[in-house]
């Protein structure tokens, strides 16, 4: 098995308040050229743990998806790829930028870290807890590092990257250097409506992809990602599909989405949405694992055995019951800001604990 990942070598995520790695996955704390080492020599890095448990299941993990990717749209084969970085011929290919964290939901994963609406909501619940100022990544010290000319992939994240507008101001500095070839890759929530003029900036790239976070249907979307509504995501995912063929879903699973799982899939299915499946590590009290035992035991009813297996795990122990106490405590807090009830969004859930 060869355990290569581009990231260390051409990849670079870099977010607004000028933290810096090389994968999101990896730990805060981590030797670069220790993991360059251990992977040309055909080892499997222990920071890069959650990758080769993915695969260890027989799913994809992100280090799989980042090569095939890299690989097809810089158009060279993953092994002269893999040559360059034995020959120090690297420099950032692959660039995720978290531009500003302004951001129009109060997600149940998120924090006033990532988002700006979340900063205004602890406010008013608490007016002790001061607004974070709005600040953009410093574009400046970024052209430092990336040559902006030659990058082969661009995500933007945020915040919600769409709601940003100084997003399109980077965009139109990519088009004035030529490079309307990147692969431009918006992550986004689905819940804005873009002007006339930032529909002309993202038709004059030609490879255009809308990943869309998306975490359940109807209801258990709007609890997730409040206060956004389904209908409006629906009707975005409309437009689109008319700006680009190319549009996927990011699909976080957790202790409060994970009894919708199957009818989620489904729906990605019916709707030829490609999705990746993230489940979550922290907050311990959000793992999909942080359940119950009772509904961990409905759940081996419906949930296919991998998934069941991958997800929840046939052994349950204390340590579960007491995180999916703190889960209600902790999304108790988050309702009463709120000012809704998750029992009126997720009632399957309410009726088996």
């Amino acid at each position: 098995m060869d355990t290569f990942c581009v990231l260390p070598w051409f990849g670079r995520e870099i977010h607004w308040n000028q933290f810096e790695t090389h994968c999101c996955l990896l730990p805060v704390q981590y030797d670069v050229e220790k993991i360059k080492t251990e992977m040309l020599e055909g080892g499997k890095p222990k920071e890069c743990q959650k990758c080769w448990n993915l695969e260890q299941q027989g799913l994809q993990s992100d280090r799989q998806l980042k090569n095939s990717a890299l690989d097809f749209y810089w158009d060279r084969d993953l092994q002269f790829i893999k040559q360059d970085a034995r020959e120090s011929k690297n420099g950032i290919r692959m660039l995720k930028l978290i531009t500003s964290y302004t951001c129009n939901a109060t997600c149940v994963s998120c924090n006033s870290n990532s988002s700006s609406s979340w900063s205004q909501l602890n406010h008013r619940a608490n007016p002790s807890i001061a607004i974070q100022p709005t600040k953009f990544v410093d574009i400046n010290r970024v052209k430092q590092k990336v040559n902006f000319a030659e990058l082969k992939m661009l995500s933007l994240i945020g915040g919600e990257p769409l709601y940003e507008k100084k997003n399109f101001e980077l965009l139109d500095h990519m088009l004035e250097l030529g490079n309307d070839s990147v692969f431009l890759s918006m992550v986004t929530n689905g819940s804005v409506a873009l002007t006339d003029n930032q529909k002309k900036i993202l038709s004059k790239f030609k490879n255009v992809n809308f990943c869309v976070s998306i975490d359940g249907i109807g209801p258990v979307f709007e609890y997730l990602r409040f206060p956004l509504k389904w209908s409006t995501l629906l009707e975005n995912l409309k437009f689109f599909r008319q700006v680009t063929d190319n549009v996927s879903a990011n699909y976080t699973l957790s202790n409060l989405n994970i009894l919708y799982h199957n009818q989620t899939v489904e729906w990605f299915e019916q709707n030829k949405i490609p999705y990746s499946n993230n489940p979550i590590y922290g907050p311990v009290w959000l793992q999909p694992r942080s359940l119950p035992q009772s509904v961990k035991q409905h759940l081996e009813k419906i949930l296919s055995t991998v998934d069941f297996d991958t997800y929840i795990g046939s052994t349950h122990t204390d340590r579960d019951q007491i995180y999916w106490e703190e889960c209600l405590k902790q999304i108790a807090k988050q309702d009463a800001a709120k000012g809704i009830k998750w029992q009126d969004y997720l009632p399957e859930l309410k009726e088996l604990i």
